[in-house]
């Protein structure tokens, strides 16, 4: 553990006079009031067997993330593959690695769809290290130890926030030119949208310069690889898309693998994987 991550772990404490949990010198979550905490206590037996069991997203707390820093991405000008998430997590946030929350899959996938031994033959790439790095399976840390073979991260913001949700519109449109910037300099040949949300963002911007009224649906819509289909409204704003990206790239959409959603099973979102690392 570095001096920086144990110093950023170190500095949380419990400010009782404020009623706020902090984390360093300018971030802090809160909590319950004493008060609160107390009635809570003692109604607790008998609402607990009336009661549902409340959900994991309504105990999370509220975290000023107004403070935690961007997580700066990782480029090259000759990416074979190019990550883009929403915006760094907290936890991305404060230790400043990509998909660094433990319950996130996006490291248990990279690992099983053997995405970096089929980038290594691509690019020609051996070594003690390579090999080293495939038998025990890539963790956050390796997130910038991999662009040395051409795997590269960047998000649609770089602004932290707790929930992508918590992202405006506005925000979102105003970072998409930066990204696409991004896409064309890194000359990535596959560009893997994490989360559906980030291609929405790309529909509905496009949509706009188009001036043309189209929507995503279920029938339109297929994870994995983007290209044309049978919608025509649909493949014409697929194909100008691509035309403001380098002519070698492609486009993939996964599901988010945050730890909340869970829309579909590990096995389905694994073969996603799998599917993008075989094209590679």
């Amino acid at each position: 553990m570095t001096k920086t991550l144990k110093s950023i772990i170190q500095t949380f404490k419990y400010e009782e006079d404020d009623g706020l949990v902090k984390i360093g010198d300018n971030v802090k979550i809160s909590k319950p009031s004493k008060s609160v905490r107390s009635s809570s206590r003692s109604s607790s037996r008998s609402s607990s067997r009336s009661s549902p069991r409340s959900s994991p997203k309504s105990k999370r707390a509220n975290v000023d993330t107004s403070e935690l820093p961007d997580l700066r991405h990782s480029l090259n000008s000759n990416l074979e593959v190019l990550f883009v998430g929403y915006n760094p997590g907290v936890q991305s946030s404060i230790q400043q690695h990509h998909y660094a929350h433990h319950s996130n899959l996006f490291w248990k996938l990279f690992n099983q769809s053997n995405l970096l031994e089929k980038v290594a033959v691509k690019i020609k790439s051996d070594g003690d290290d390579l090999q080293n790095l495939i038998a025990r399976g890539c963790t956050p840390a390796d997130d910038f130890d991999l662009i040395k073979y051409d795997i590269g991260f960047s998000d649609l913001s770089l602004r932290c926030t707790q929930r992508a949700e918590d992202l405006t519109e506005a925000e979102k449109f105003d970072n998409l030119p930066r990204l696409i910037k991004e896409i064309n300099e890194s000359k990535a040949r596959n560009v893997v949208l994490i989360g559906k949300g980030i291609w929405e963002v790309f529909v509905k911007y496009y949509k706009q310069q188009l001036n043309m009224k189209f929507s995503l649906t279920r029938d339109n819509f297929v994870w994995g690889e983007i290209k044309t289909g049978k919608d025509e409204l649909y493949n014409k704003l697929i194909e100008y898309i691509y035309s403001q990206i380098p002519l070698q790239t492609t486009i993939y959409v996964f599901p988010s693998t945050s730890g909340l959603v869970a829309s579909m099973k590990f096995p389905e979102k694994l073969k996603l994987w799998q599917d993008m690392a075989a094209n590679i």
